[in-house]
């Protein structure tokens, strides 16, 4: 039988394992650099997201303000100019009398209907809600009594189950 060298068994196996140990080192400082690297790369696209959410905000508002000027300044060229618009502007001037005088008109049906319709009497009004609270009490009680019997099947259930397992 062939003797065994362990001393050189031993020296193979540890250059073997450290050889291993750096391999491993390296491929995990590999992996934490490119982890670290595309963190960054993450980070900075979520930064930049954020920068240009901001920046579409700040540019929505300031439409929405420019807008809101515009309607104000053609607000008061209009009553400035009612009477007296400069021809370019006439068209769009009348549509806006069209839609005042539509409005008034509504508003006057609205206030006509409003005539017509008496206002209910005290007694009336008394009336229905002397009513409203039978119903909620007829309403309550029909609840209680769902109540009681829900305990009462739970009960039943529970007895059930009980004398199966027995």
């Amino acid at each position: 039988m062939a003797s065994i060298d362990f001393e050189s068994l031993k020296k193979k196996v540890s250059e073997t394992l450290e050889n291993v140990a750096e391999k491993t080192k390296s491929f995990a400082k590999d992996v934490a650099d490119k982890s670290s690297d595309a963190a960054k790369n993450v980070a900075g696209k979520a930064s930049d997201a954020a920068k240009k959410a901001k920046l579409n905000v700040e540019i929505a508002s300031a439409r929405n303000s420019i807008k809101e000027k515009y309607t104000e300044l053609g607000k008061l060229y209009y009553e400035k100019y009612a009477g007296n618009t400069d021809p370019d502007f006439a068209e769009t001037a009348a549509a806006i009398e069209a839609g005042l005088a539509l409005i008034e008109e509504k508003q006057t049906e609205i206030e006509a209907l409003d005539a017509q319709t008496p206002e209910p009497e005290a007694e009336e009004t008394m009336a229905a809600e002397e009513e409203a609270g039978l119903a909620a009490d007829e309403v309550k009680e029909a609840v209680e009594a769902a109540a009681e019997k829900a305990a009462e099947v739970h009960e039943d259930v529970v007895d059930a189950v009980n004398d199966e397992k027995e």
